[in-house]
């Protein structure tokens, strides 16, 4: 199993007339585009992308051929800060079951490879519309800001490890509401896993050992590992 393979294991297809395939260029955030066959697919890697360790993301990394024979490929591959790997499968809760079979043996290949294996469903991506947010958010991340703006909204939310409420912080630092989401965007700050981001919201820092540590895939959208 290469998980460094530079192209995806097959092209990511549209499986019937009302599906598109979606490519997501989120440079600065991703070095590479994200392809997508599904909405969900899509809202998965928009709050993926604000998740403060995932340095990097892969569509359709790699095939696990099965004792059946027949093969499977997984949705996503996320490297986190720390080189360590997870392997996400995006599917509706309807079919999770259907797929038990050959998720559990991919969860038990995988560990062997040193990989987490993660089953994310509509439940988990979309709850309380964080996938909204994530999209809301995102928009800002082209948005300009003047670098004085930067270093004095910065160095306010790094005297506060604990968060500072956005419109505390923009206010402290003669900044706009925009400035804050352009670095939230920009992964320069962050905001809690709900993606949280009216004036009340807390902001905070970005600590790359907390980024590399704490903060995986399965805490951000709150659920266990398959």
């Amino acid at each position: 199993m290469d998980f460094d393979f530079p192209a995806p294991a097959r092209r990511v297809v549209s499986r019937s007339p009302i599906r598109t395939v979606r490519r997501l260029n989120l440079p600065g955030i991703f070095e590479e585009p994200v392809e997508c066959e599904s909405s969900l697919e899509r809202d998965f890697v928009l709050r993926a992308a604000l998740c403060p360790s995932i340095v990097r993301l892969r569509h359709q990394p790699f095939q696990l051929k099965q004792p059946s024979g027949s093969r499977f490929t997984p949705d996503f591959l996320a490297t986190y800060a720390d080189g360590s790997r997870v392997v996400v499968e995006v599917k509706l809760g309807a079919r999770v079951e259907r797929y038990r079979g050959a998720f559990d043996y991919a969860r038990a290949e995988l560990k062997t490879h040193q990989a987490d294996f993660l089953v994310l469903d509509e439940g988990a991506i979309r709850r309380a519309k964080a996938h909204e947010r994530a999209a809301l958010v995102l928009r800002y991340r082209k948005s300009g800001i003047d670098p004085a703006t930067r270093l004095r909204l910065l160095a306010c939310v790094g005297e506060c490890p604990r968060g500072l409420a956005i419109g505390s912080l923009a206010k402290r630092s003669a900044a706009s509401r925009a400035d804050v989401l352009h670095l939230i965007a920009a992964r320069a700050m962050r905001v809690s896993r709900s993606l949280a981001i009216d004036d009340s919201s807390l902001v905070f820092p970005l600590n790359p050992l907390e980024a590399s540590h704490e903060f995986r895939l399965e805490s951000w959208f709150g659920t266990a590992l398959w």
